[in-house]
């Protein structure tokens, strides 16, 4: 009854794990008004923080605002044109949530055995599922590149084996 237990609560965690994708989207702006400053920047309906990389100067990281045909606005950093920029993308997030989920997995294991299940087989368990849920973390990838800019014309020779 544990081992089945135990495996469909595993594959619950693991189905929903890879469900965990958010995109950001850019959103026109249907009322007419901008953001000041920017002309023609349509508001992002995602909020999380990203990384924007120049062709000069340090990464700057940031809320990103607005994105507009020729420039994007971003939080402590202002207006940016998009001729400078080289790519922006949206960080990975840390294995500890990872862990974390996978830990839970095995505490709610430690409820339903109501006292009866031996101190040392719960730590191992808790520890396995947090191992897990951090392993699963780590290979998911959740960075997402928002704009690269196009390379311009080159020549190149590819050799495959």
């Amino acid at each position: 009854m544990r081992v089945h237990l135990s495996i469909a609560l595993l594959l619950g965690v693991t189905s929903s794990a890879f469900a965990q994708t958010s995109e950001v989207r850019l959103k026109p702006d249907t009322t007419q008004q901008t953001i000041a400053g920017s002309a023609g920047c349509w508001p992002v309906t995602s909020r999380d923080q990203v990384v924007v990389h120049l062709d000069d100067g340090p990464a700057r990281k940031g809320t990103l605002l607005c994105m507009g045909p020729e420039e994007i606005m971003l939080t402590g950093s202002g207006t940016l044109p998009l001729g400078k920029i080289q790519k922006i993308e949206k960080p990975r997030d840390g294995i500890l949530d990872g862990m974390l989920k996978g830990a839970a997995v095995g505490l709610v294991i430690v409820a339903l055995c109501a006292g009866e299940c031996e101190a040392e087989y719960v730590l191992r368990g808790t520890l396995g599922y947090a191992a897990i849920g951090g392993a699963i973390d780590a290979l998911q990838g959740n960075n997402k590149t928002i704009y690269q800019r196009q390379a311009g014309a080159a020549v190149a020779w590819r050799v495959r084996f």
